[in-house]
């Protein structure tokens, strides 16, 4: 539609925050596709280095297996990228999202509800300065999908707080406070000197 002289588009595909992929994909897999296919190949599975795959690999299908079960006009069950493919897979992560998610000044809390152990995802660039609770229990934050954020919850409703502090701050006010007060003590031991020093006899000239 138009808003005076603005186009304004809506994205039919739209994926709220904190939703649960089906599938996982390797690096290896990965690197055959290119472009807005990778893209698109991570609208159908989460991409998980070795490591993540021999912790979580259970949770999920392999996106390999899709092309030994294709099923012609079946959709979802090929790795086609036309529109009806990727609206539908679309869907089925927006059906996952979580139940609600609100920012703060330090983060974001989002509640989600699963029927199995799972991880959720986050399209929040990944950073060391972030730390996360699950159910008020700190957990793990796995980088995936190149550079965003997912962690673990369990089978039922849980409770997902991010929080985010700047890497190196408490040490930084650390160091500044012992410099200021390094500082004051010089400051007051030459303060101190000086006053000693006019008020001390035998550091004054005296007149014959």
């Amino acid at each position: 539609k138009t808003e005076g002289n603005y186009y304004v588009y809506e994205n039919q595909n739209y994926i709220p925050y904190g939703f649960s992929y089906n599938y996982y994909v390797t690096k290896e897999y990965m690197e055959n596709y290119y472009g807005a296919d990778r893209v698109n190949l991570m609208l159908k599975a989460i991409l998980l280095d070795d490591e993540q795959i021999k912790k979580y690999g259970h949770l999920m299908q392999n996106v390999e297996d899709i092309e030994s079960d294709y099923l012609e006009n079946d959709i979802g069950t090929s790795l086609e990228f036309n529109d009806e493919e990727i609206a539908y897979d679309s869907e089925q992560l927006r059906q996952t999202a979580a139940d609600s998610f609100e920012t703060n000044k330090n983060g974001f809390v989002a509640k989600v509800s699963r029927e199995n152990e799972s991880l959720v995802f986050f399209s929040i660039p990944h950073d060391k300065g972030w730390s996360a609770t699950v159910n008020g229990k700190k957990v793990d934050i796995e980088k995936v999908n190149v550079g965003f954020m997912a962690v673990l919850v369990p089978e039922g409703d849980s409770i997902i707080r991010f929080t985010y502090e700047t890497p190196g701050l408490i040490t930084g006010i650390c160091i500044s406070i012992c410099a200021f007060l390094v500082l004051l003590m010089l400051s007051f031991n030459l303060f101190g000197n000086g006053l000693r020093d006019a008020f001390n006899p035998s550091t004054r000239g005296v007149e014959d």
